[in-house]
């Protein structure tokens, strides 16, 4: 009968992807829209202010008739732009990297990743992905055919990126290796710098490429940020992704950038001329003229979230039952709630009942079972309201 119900053209198609892969979070916003009281801390959005002058910037640019700024650009990305990028990854993360060679201007870092792995990943071939870990990512790679391997985070007092469990996980057969650092849906990092040291040290012994998803790298919160780009300058065994979309609270923007040796590089730019074309102009303007100033909007933005963070794991952890570990990075937390509710779609419709949306820690792997991953990017009123709630819903 479902074959039937698709007629006989779609019948003869075979579905390249599950319908049950949609990402909870499309099922809570959805629910959103049905009951606007319900507080929303499940959808992985920077829900604090974009910096003014980078919207006055986007707003004068879509505004010029004369210079046209919402023409397509080059699919590699605005020359000015990843100039920028370059000062940018310089200062914030002390490596250098070749904006003409080394820089494409994605769609997002989720496009980066998904170019990636489309020119790197073949059936067969065995990656190998952190659990908990972005439930999307392993919905790209599973597309592509790979035996899908796992290490573990370790979680304490906060979530890390346990490097003894990276190396233990590591292996001759691996072909990618996917770190990303902090992490979503855990806040966990690798905090070590001979940790990474060993990491890159291995993955260039047994040839493995590694991925280094560093999109939430500006805001840390316990010692400086850690990042692999400097232990392989050469870009022989990595790929830097990173994006703007959270940083600066522009995720509806989509505009993110991959770093990694020209020789994928061009790969990459090629396959993404025909997915598409070229990401958003406007933003990609706005940014090739903000860039360079932009460090009193993260430095702010980063006091308050680290505010946050410590203000709300301190509340979720004096509630009977509930263990919250710190985030060390980003603006999730991954609270275990199992002493209460072994079942994490179970604790998400409780507490929809008493008005949070939360993601389910299973949607992350099986080590996210028994836990909801929770937002902190709100102004703390909003933060406040949602923990009282969620206090209500589990002692009243």
């Amino acid at each position: 009968m479902e074959e039937l119900s698709r007629g006989r053209a779609l019948g003869k198609v075979t579905a390249v992807i599950e319908e049950s892969e949609r990402s909870p979070m499309g099922t809570m916003k959805k629910i959103m829209q049905e009951n606007p009281d319900i507080v929303n801390m499940s959808i992985g959005e920077a829900n604090f202010d974009p910096p003014a002058e980078l919207i006055d910037i986007a707003c004068r640019l879509s505004a010029d008739k004369v210079n046209r700024r919402s023409l397509y650009t080059s699919t590699r990305g605005l020359p000015p732009l990843r100039q920028a990028i370059a000062r940018y990854m310089k200062k914030t993360l002390g490596a250098d990297a070749d904006p003409d060679e080394n820089i494409l201007v994605t769609v997002g870092g989720t496009e980066a990743l998904h170019l990636a792995i489309k020119v790197l990943v073949r059936p067969g071939d065995k990656v190998l992905l952190p659990n908990p870990g972005w439930g999307a990512l392993e919905g790209l790679m599973r597309r592509q055919g790979p035996e899908i391997l796992y290490y573990p985070l370790r979680k304490a007092h906060a979530w890390t990126v346990d490097t003894d469990a990276v190396l233990q996980a590591m292996h001759a057969g691996v072909k990618v290796l996917v770190v990303n650092s902090p992490s979503n849906p855990t806040g966990a990092m690798v905090v070590d710098p001979a940790g990474w040291a060993r990491i890159m040290e291995k993955a260039k012994e047994l040839d493995i490429f590694v991925f280094s998803d560093e999109v939430y790298h500006v805001y840390t919160y316990e010692g400086p940020f850690v990042s692999a780009v400097g232990l392989d300058p050469t870009f022989e065994n990595l790929l830097l992704i990173d994006s703007f979309s959270k940083a600066f609270a522009v995720m509806g923007w989509r505009i993110g950038y991959a770093v990694a040796h020209p020789w994928l590089i061009r790969q990459m730019d090629v396959y993404k001329e025909t997915v598409s074309a070229c990401t958003p102009s406007i933003a990609q303007w706005a940014f090739a003229e903000y860039l360079d100033s932009c460090d009193a909007y993260l430095e702010q933005r980063r006091a308050m979230l680290k505010d946050n963070m410590e203000k709300m794991v301190a509340r979720l952890n004096a509630i009977p039952g509930v263990f919250c570990p710190k985030a060390q990075g980003g603006f999730y937390l991954l609270p275990d709630f199992s002493a209460l509710e072994p079942s994490s779609v179970a604790m998400v419709e409780k507490l929809l009942r008493g008005g949070v949306a939360t993601a389910p820690g299973a949607a992350f792997g099986s080590m996210g079972e028994g836990c909801l991953r929770l937002l902190f990017s709100q102004e703390w009123l909003d933060v406040d309201k949602v923990v009282s709630r969620i206090e209500k819903t589990l002692t009243g």
